[in-house]
């Protein structure tokens, strides 16, 4: 959050030397309910900089210059609190992370949990060494957040963002720590081997067909499909990608948004015959009231999903830009789609048992 006042004379000559793109500028504040007509940066930034902003305003406008290309990457999975306690889940956790903090150690610097009014959060930090004989650059810091949110007295949805996939074996390793190997708590892996060979396919075609509030799904524009086991290698790996397959992902977009289902499609025909099956898929989706698009990447790693935003773009004056969106409507957007994976994958697991 911004503590300090900034002066509109800088705000303004941010505009002009195009540190902050006009663009992306006039999104922010149209979705604000500003709107400017200004044909040239100039002209723009005279317009807008007396504007009076407030500190969240200036906060996630900051964050749209200093994290251009800073996409939300999530890993999800659940804690569970173990049957010889009648405590509440959150109050056990609470006293776990703080336990963690007040021991010494070398492996993570760890941050005051912080209670919240669905759960809890904890921000750690620990140091990475580099590759390469340079001291200077021998280490580096790496940041994460682990989110709470309660689903019930004895069950949690854990939500660690990260910066990129190389800080999954930390953030899994500090969850580990928590659960005590299974005596108080125990980890439940959103785990695609779980699931039967047909609903490993149900899963990602009933991603597709759940109807989100403000967001539609308009096209499939990538998917990967995997022979093996999840905590294999990525030699086994077929990835087709927008730029690669245009037929082959138009075929499967068709299929998911006629409502068939993947199944019907071909080339998942095909995978399937070759023991195959689907390890992440590229949704692409598109704002039901304005011109903004992202996509979001659900894939299986090591036992886990991961859901992340891969691109935001919108449109400005007939062009396309792309852009993060600001962290708050990331969070959203990545919220939700945790929230509806953990509930299609627990549906799959309960119709697998009756089954």
């Amino acid at each position: 959050m911004i503590t300090q006042y900034v002066d509109c004379v800088e705000f303004k000559r941010l505009i002009e030397d195009r540190k902050l793109k006009p663009a992306v500028l006039k999104y922010y504040l149209r979705k604000k309910g500003i709107i400017f007509t200004a044909s040239n940066v100039e002209q723009f930034a005279e317009q807008v900089y007396t504007i009076f902003l407030g500190a969240e305003e200036i906060s996630e406008i900051r964050d749209m210059m200093t994290n251009d290309t800073n996409y939300e990457k999530s890993i999800v999975m659940n804690v569970i609190l173990g049957k010889s306690t009648q405590e509440d889940i959150i109050d056990v956790l609470m006293d776990e992370m703080n336990k963690q903090k007040a021991v010494k150690t070398e492996e993570f610097v760890l941050e005051k949990p912080v209670r919240t009014d669905d759960g809890a959060y904890i921000q750690f930090s620990y140091s990475r060494k580099l590759p390469g004989r340079n001291k200077f650059l021998e280490y580096e810091k790496r940041y994460l957040r682990m989110n709470i949110r309660k689903v019930s007295q004895t069950e949690v949805i854990v939500d660690i963002r990260q910066q990129s996939s190389v800080d999954t074996k930390n953030a899994i390793g500090f969850i580990q720590k928590l659960s005590k190997g299974e005596e108080l708590l125990y980890v439940k892996h959103i785990n695609l081997e779980l699931l039967s060979s047909k609903n490993k396919i149900e899963f990602f075609d009933r991603i597709a067909a759940y109807n989100f509030k403000f967001w539609q799904l308009k096209t499939i524009t990538g998917i990967t499909v995997k022979q093996g086991v999840i905590d294999e290698d990525d030699e086994d790996e077929i990835v087709v990608e927008e730029s690669d397959e245009e037929s082959t992902l138009s075929g499967i977009s068709q299929a998911v948004l006629n409502g068939s289902g993947l199944r019907s499609n071909e080339f998942v025909q095909e995978s399937i015959k070759k023991g195959y099956y689907i390890s992440a898929m590229r949704y692409r989706y598109e704002h039901r009231t304005d011109t903004t698009e992202f996509a979001v990447v659900l894939s299986f790693k090591n036992q886990n999903l991961r859901v992340d935003i891969d691109k935001t773009y919108f449109e400005d004056e007939g062009k396309i830009y792309i852009q993060p969106l600001i962290r708050s409507e990331q969070n959203e957007i990545i919220i939700n789609f945790q929230n509806v994976a953990y509930k299609v994958f627990n549906e799959l697991l309960i119709e697998q048992s009756r089954d």
